[in-house]
């Protein structure tokens, strides 16, 4: 139904109303499970069309009315994306229902200029047994060389997770495999940025990697200060790491907590050598420590997850240490995901003693 046929049955239907020759009770009735909503509370409105006492919402079909060209809704709910007013009408058997309006605010407080550093991770896709890796690292390694990048390049954390696909890759753990699902169109090798923005190394795909990093430090500033240690005990098979998150804005955060060792020599294919027994493979996934089920949904700090701004929140991971990890080349990383499961921030540490401290401008 067009919008000025809309507004004349809303119109003719009050004037009737008024002069009595029409039974509201004969009209739908639309509701709405809350008439403001909050974008810092991702707040999400569902609406219910009841026609003589009865629920007829699946057969209704309801329409922003204050669009120019009404559209229908997927679904009888509204997900506010920007604040405004937004008036909804309902249409079911040739009839049109009262207009129900929901006022949308955010009361998150605005975000100002971050007092802490913005780290990026950068995360490869690889495997021992493809042949075309190390062509994907060295043109990785190429764009992060660019003099452009040497001031963001302190601030890049790489991180290799290694697949076992074809079983000949003794560095492959499961988690690579749940990871690299979660994002289309990859192949090995490949990389992903904050757990935003990917692209396959070997192709075009090169070609977003400086844009997506420009992207983190530039359109997607830090709202949160993130602070990782460790310590290992005496006999060196464990290792107590502590994070630490204080946020500058209110919102959901989740930590992911991966052991990193760089510099591991072993087994690799390689496009132009063949088999190489003395491959250096760098910034090795050895383990990542905090739970997940299929997605890197990351750790909760608190109970619901939330942290006020200005509020320090922490927790502790006890982690078992692999005889096989060479502790002076192994690093902790301690990935603080946002409310849309994006890396905001990062931090890095040694395994035996290191301390990042939040990094402050």
């Amino acid at each position: 139904m067009k919008f000025r046929n809309i507004l004349a049955f809303v119109a003719a239907s009050f004037i009737c109303a008024c002069s009595g020759n029409v039974d509201d009770s004969s009209l739908p009735v639309l509701t709405a499970s809350m008439e403001e909503a909050d974008l810092a509370k991702g707040d999400k409105v569902t609406f219910t069309v009841t026609y003589n006492g009865q629920d007829v919402t699946s057969d209704a079909v309801i329409s922003d009315a204050l669009s120019a060209a009404p559209s229908k809704l997927p679904a009888p709910e509204f997900t506010p994306e920007t604040e405004g007013t937004y008036v909804f009408v309902a249409e079911y058997n040739g009839k049109l229902s009262n207009t129900v309006t929901v006022e949308v605010v955010n009361t998150a407080p605005a975000v100002v200029e971050s007092k802490y550093q913005r780290h990026v991770s950068l995360v490869e896709f690889t495997g021992a047994w493809c042949i075309n890796c190390p062509e994907g690292y060295d043109k990785l390694m190429l764009v992060l060389s660019k003099p452009s990048m040497a001031k963001y390049k302190d601030r890049i954390h790489m991180c290799a997770f290694h697949s076992n696909l074809e079983g000949t890759d003794s560095l492959g753990i499961p988690a690579t495999q749940d990871l690299i699902k979660c994002f289309t169109g990859m192949a090995y090798p490949s990389f992903t940025t904050d757990l935003r923005e990917s692209g396959v190394l070997t192709s075009d795909g090169i070609s977003l990697l400086q844009p997506s990093l420009m992207a983190s430090f530039n359109d997607y500033p830090a709202h949160c200060g993130v602070a990782v240690s460790s310590s290992l005990n005496g006999d060196a098979t464990k290792a107590e790491v502590t994070v630490k998150v204080t946020p500058e804005l209110t919102s959901q955060y989740r930590v992911v907590v991966l052991v990193v060792q760089d510099k591991i020599v072993g087994y690799q294919k390689h496009g132009t050598y063949g088999e190489l027994n003395d491959y250096i493979h760098k910034h090795v996934v050895r383990q990542v420590v905090t739970t997940y089920s299929g997605t890197f949904t990351g750790e909760k700090l608190t109970d619901d997850g939330r942290i006020a701004a200005g509020t320090e929140v922490s927790k502790e991971w006890t982690v078992d240490v692999d005889r096989r990890w060479v502790l002076e080349n192994t690093e902790i990383y301690a990935l603080v995901l946002d409310a849309d499961g994006y890396v905001n921030n990062m931090n890095i540490c040694h395994i035996d003693g290191g301390d990042s401290g939040y990094d402050l401008k």
